[in-house]
């Protein structure tokens, strides 16, 4: 079972790379006074981690911005606490091909729009979320950073490893970037 699911990860990670060399995007630097839209992915499993993304994006909603959070929820059915509201949408096992391709309808919608940020608040072991942030159009994708990942913008490093440091860092350093062009 090990051997089949190394290799389902190896044929993704072929089609990943082959997908990410033909994305069109069109690069520019934002930082959140400057984008108007902000998409966010992010592992919704736990309901801890879907809390904290939710203060996130109410943050980010309340100045006024254009935000769409998706988050994949590593199970075979959505719960309860996954019920899509206006600024969240939520994928599950059900939306992944044979080798972890998210694909549907909220899906692709998400991928092709045109944010101006992209925000994965994933590493690059949670395969769905990082073929979302290869596809996305999005101009500015920000990530956690990771050697060897090619992926991203700009990459934060947090020294604590977990989902309230880096959404802080990643407030911070978005906040601070490229604020010539703030006004």
């Amino acid at each position: 079972m090990q051997f089949v699911e190394e290799i389902k990860q190896k044929v993704g990670d072929f089609f990943f790379k082959r997908e990410l060399k033909f994305n069109p995007r069109k690069r520019k630097v934002h930082n959140l006074h400057t984008a108007q839209s902000i998409g966010i992915l992010y592992d919704a499993t736990e309901r801890e981690d879907m809390m904290k993304v939710s203060e996130f994006v109410n943050t980010l909603f309340k100045t006024k911005k254009d935000v769409k959070a998706l988050g994949f929820v590593n199970l075979k059915e959505l719960t309860h606490h996954h019920m899509p509201m206006l600024q969240f949408d939520f994928f599950f096992l059900k939306d992944l091909n044979w080798y972890y391709k998210p694909q549907n309808y909220i899906i692709k919608n998400f991928v092709e729009k045109d944010y101006d940020i992209l925000i994965n608040m994933c590493d690059s072991t949670c395969i769905p979320i990082k073929y979302l942030a290869g596809s996305s159009q999005a101009k500015f994708k920000v990530g956690k950073y990771e050697e060897d990942i090619d992926l991203y913008d700009m990459m934060i490093d947090v020294k604590q490893n977990t989902l309230s440091a880096l959404i802080k860092e990643i407030h911070h350093y978005l906040t601070v970037i490229n604020q010539k062009n703030a006004s």
